[in-house]
């Protein structure tokens, strides 16, 4: 069982999103906070460096440090579990499904915001990150690489995701994916196939336990 780890496990991209949204200002970026949360969900570092340098601007010499510094700092106050997520992640570990989490971000994101909701126990020493591999999701190359960690093949992996750059990955992968989609959630363009979940608490059914 693949888990995305931002939106997913824990809810941290409000705050993620309002220190980026901040720091974006700061260049001479105009945008709302809406937008920003619209074009930054799911994605790396590098589509915040694309959007900056097409629109002429400059990222501050200390970026990303700076930033990931200020992100850190703010999740490891404010972050708090999906709802539903530890009871999920507990009944799925009961059954003896191996876990794992991969994501877009840093490894030192994950553990803080792991560590701060409670679910770090489940995760540690199995938590894989973008930035490792080389590929951001949607390329599907860190949830290929979670499997071979795992010795699961692809086509037997379960992965849960909130983004559509997510959605794809996991089809990019030939993976069975659950589209985290509570209904506060906008709707994306194209789940990839993707069975939505709208309670992280219902996951355990839906696998069949």
């Amino acid at each position: 069982m693949i888990f995305d780890c931002d939106g997913v496990l824990v809810d941290s991209e409000p705050t993620f999103n309002r220190v980026l949204h901040a720091y974006l200002l700061s260049t001479g970026a105009s945008l709302s906070l809406v937008e920003c949360h619209g074009l930054f969900v799911g994605k790396s570092r590098h589509d915040v460096e694309r959007y900056v340098s097409e629109r002429g601007l400059r990222l501050p010499a200390k970026w990303p440090h700076d930033f990931y510094d200020r992100v850190l700092e703010a999740l490891g106050k404010e972050v708090e579990p999906i709802p539903g997520a530890r009871e999920a992640v507990t009944l799925i570990s009961s059954a003896g499904i191996p876990l794992c989490v991969a994501s877009n971000g840093l490894l030192a994101k994950m553990r803080v915001t792991l560590e701060r909701s409670g679910l770090l126990p489940w995760f540690e020493g199995n938590m894989f990150s973008a930035y490792d591999v080389g590929a951001s999701k949607p390329a599907p190359d860190v949830f290929l690489h979670a499997a071979e960690m795992n010795g699961v093949a692809p086509e037997d992996c379960v992965v849960v995701e909130d983004s559509m750059s997510g959605f794809e990955a996991a089809s990019n992968a030939a993976m069975t994916c659950f589209a985290y989609l509570p209904k506060t959630a906008l709707n994306p363009e194209n789940v990839f196939g993707a069975r939505r979940l709208t309670d992280m608490a219902d996951l355990p059914k839906l696998l069949g336990l």
